[in-house]
Parts: C-alpha cells; sequence; structure tokens
C-alpha cells in the first residue's frame, strides 16, 4: 500500500505534548491542573497530598492503540474515583524511574522505589501519591493484548514487580520513543507499540511462547535502543569500545554484534557515523565558531585529526572547512529579506538589524569587519546579548 493511498491509515500525530505545573499562572494553577489535566485528560482526581506547594511534569504521547506518559510530581495525589471510571478494563502498568511512591487498591497498598513497577486496573477504584520528587512512566495496557503474551494477566495484579532487565530496557526504550523525531510512519509507529508490549509482557511475567516471541521483536529492538543511546552518551570517551558498551547494557559482545547485524550494520560503523553527524552539527553551528575544527574532533571522540578529515570529507563530500558557519566567517546573511544578521568569529546569535527589505541593488551578504577600530570605520557596532552573557559573547552588527 503506496504512502500516498488513500486507503492508507492516517498518520497520527505523535509529537509528545507536554505540560507543568510551573507554566501556569499561581492563581490558576490548581484549577486547571484538577480539571483540565486531571478529570478532562487522564481521568483522574488530582489534588495536593498536604498543604504545601505541588509540582507536576508531564510528557504524554500518543501512539496508534497506545499512550504514553511520562513525567514527574511532588505532593501530589492521584485517584481513580467511581465517577471517574470508564467501561475499559485496560490495565496500568506503572513504572517508577527515580524517588518514591504509594499506590493503592482492591484493599491493598505498595511502596514504589526507583526500578519497581506495579500493575493495576483501570476498570477499578485506585489512589497513588508522590511526597517527595519522583519520576515515573504510565502505560495504559489493552487487556486482551496483554493476555495474548502473559497468562491470566489479572494475578499480577498489585504485586510488586522490583526491577528487572526487561523493566529497565522499557524504561529505557519508552524514553528514547519521547526523544525522537524519527516515528514517520504508520507501520513504524505500529512496531513500537508491538514492542512496548512486548517488554511489558516480559516484566509481568510472559508464557513461554510469549516470551519467545517478545524476544525475538520487542527485547531486540530496546537492546539496540539502549546501545545506541548509550554509545551517544559516550562518543566523546576514547575508551568507547563493543567490550565497554556490552560490559555496560549485560550482554555478551557476540550478542551485540549480533543487534547490528540485524541492522546489515556493525558497531564500529554506528559509532563513526554518530561521531561525523555530530562533528557535522558542531561545525555548522555558529556557536562554535570559537572552536577550531581538531578540537571538534577529539571533542566527538576522534583521535586522529587525519582520518577525521578523510571520513568526514568521504561522509559528506566537503572538508570541515567547508562547512556553512565555516564558510561565513564575519559576515551580514540575509534573512529572506526581512531581517538581516551579522555573524563575527565567537559570536552566540544572529542579532536581527533591519525589519525592511534590502533597497534595490543592495547586497545580500555584507562582509563585517573583525577589529573594533574597522567597526567604527565600517558603520559597524559591537553589541552584547543578555542571552550570551556567561559566555561574553559579543557581535559585530552592519548597519
Amino acid at each position: 500500500m503506496q504512502a500516498n493511498d488513500p486507503a492508507s491509515p492516517k498518520l497520527p500525530d505523535c509529537t509528545p505534548f507536554r505540560f507543568s505545573t510551573a507554566d501556569l499562572p499561581k492563581r490558576d494553577r490548581l484549577t486547571i491542573f484538577r480539571e483540565v489535566i486531571g478529570r478532562a485528560t487522564v481521568k483522574l482526581d488530582l489534588a495536593p497530598l498536604a498543604d504545601r506547594p505541588f509540582r507536576a511534569d508531564l510528557v504524554a504521547q500518543a501512539l496508534p492503540g497506545l499512550v504514553i506518559v511520562s513525567g514527574a510530581s511532588a505532593n501530589v495525589r492521584a485517584a481513580r474515583t467511581r465517577e471517574l471510571l470508564d467501561d475499559s478494563d485496560d490495565l496500568i502498568l506503572k513504572i517508577f524511574t527515580s524517588g518514591i511512591g504509594v499506590a493503592a487498591q482492591r484493599g491493598q497498598e505498595v511502596t514504589l522505589r526507583a526500578g519497581d513497577a506495579l500493575l493495576m486496573s483501570a476498570a477499578e477504584t485506585s489512589v497513588s501519591a508522590t511526597s517527595s520528587l519522583s519520576s515515573f512512566i504510565t502505560l495504559p495496557l489493552k487487556l486482551k493484548a496483554v493476555a495474548s503474551l502473559v497468562s491470566s494477566p489479572e494475578d499480577a495484579l498489585m504485586r510488586l514487580l522490583p526491577g528487572t532487565d526487561a523493566l529497565r530496557l522499557l524504561a529505557g526504550y519508552v524514553k528514547e520513543l519521547q526523544d525522537s523525531a524519527q516515528l514517520t510512519t504508520y507501520e513504524l509507529q505500529r512496531a513500537v507499540v508491538t514492542h512496548v508490549y512486548d517488554l511489558a509482557a516480559l516484566a509481568i511475567g510472559a508464557t513461554l511462547d510469549g516470551t519467545a516471541l517478545a524476544g525475538r521483536r520487542g527485547l531486540r529492538a530496546a537492546q539496540l535502543a539502549a546501545i545506541k543511546a548509550d554509545i551517544n552518551t559516550h562518543l566523546a570517551d576514547p575508551d568507547l569500545t563493543l567490550t565497554a558498551v556490552a560490559a555496560r547494557q549485560r550482554l555478551r559482545p557476540r550478542s551485540l554484534q549480533g543487534l547490528f547485524a540485524d541492522q546489515s550494520t556493525s558497531f564500529s560503523e554506528f559509532v563513526l557515523e554518530a561521531r561525523l553527524a555530530l562533528a557535522h552539527r558542531l561545525l555548522s553551528n555558529p556557536r562554535w565558531d570559537d572552536r577550531n575544527i581538531s578540537s571538534i574532533a577529539f571533542e566527538v571522540g576522534f583521535g586522529d585529526l587525519s582520518y577525521f578529515n578523510r571520513a568526514f570529507r568521504r561522509r559528506y563530500g566537503a572538508k570541515p572547512s567547508g562547512t556553512s558557519a565555516r564558510r561565513r566567517g564575519g559576515e551580514c546573511v540575509d534573512g529572506g529579506g526581512i531581517d538581516r544578521a551579522c555573524f563575527s568569529p565567537g559570536a552566540r546569535v544572529l542579532i536581527p538589524i533591519s525589519s525592511t527589505p534590502p533597497t534595490s541593488g543592495s547586497k545580500a551578504h555584507r562582509r563585517c569587519p573583525n577589529t573594533t577600530a574597522s567597526h567604527k570605520r565600517q558603520g559597524c557596532r559591537t553589541e552584547t546579548n543578555e542571552l550570551t552573557r556567561p559566555d561574553n559573547g559579543k557581535s559585530a552588527v552592519c548597519r
């Protein structure tokens, strides 16, 4: 089925929605939090746990058949009351990634700490609370889908699920999903939802068949996502080796190699591509104009400048010195006929200098001198932007 086929499923917008009580006016904060976010959106009665300031930061991401909610809260009580119950028989998997919280349902109360998880029922009343700042992930799961991988999932309700590799991978996978902008096809969105269900089933206790199926799908996808996140975190580390990453991810080196082989690539190829991509972003960013090419190469983990130059040119078809920010130097840049601004070495931002289009015959780009004396002779001034004051960044502005 082609992407432009009218019969194709409409691609859902999976852009994460972000909410913070800190962004609300103080006088309306509690009302909006309770009525708009609580009752209307998440179907919970939200309230401060005690008579002191409360906080909630939430990220919600809607995927086909799954809404992922992650966030942090302090001094918040969340109750699913009878009036807020609907006809849903969903299961709620709550994972704590930091802090401590309490959840109660079916006459049982469970304390959750970082790495723990708890399965609850959306069809029954419940209460949960966090007194100190705690981070969590909440996954509403379809009972029928979970039951295809887990025998009698209802038996796991209100049973503390201690930290396991499956839970760790699930939490990391969800974080990568919410940080990623690459879910650009319906098929990819459906695939990651399947992976989340696979990992949730492994955490709850999958059947033998469910474990085998999840191991081939969601487990491998989550392991690879965790490995890539690990690599991106340690790009500048000269000791970034396959063995070191495998040890951190609790995998055998051969297993790690196999995960990359599934994508027709290798560990070393991925590391090289990631380092080159980061170097390209930095070289193209005017905020890094005061750094020479060799320092940026070493910053992203290259130990050999000659190798970096060859690899960069092979990947991007140009020398590192040929990137846009390096070519621009201290020149005035036309902003589409509306704004013009000037970069100078060490500048951190573009400063708009005109709100009118250039007059006929004027040059769209005009070289800005870099010395203070030349600034005055050429009608330029030096300004410091408040946003860059920690760097004392100055920008020469052409009149």
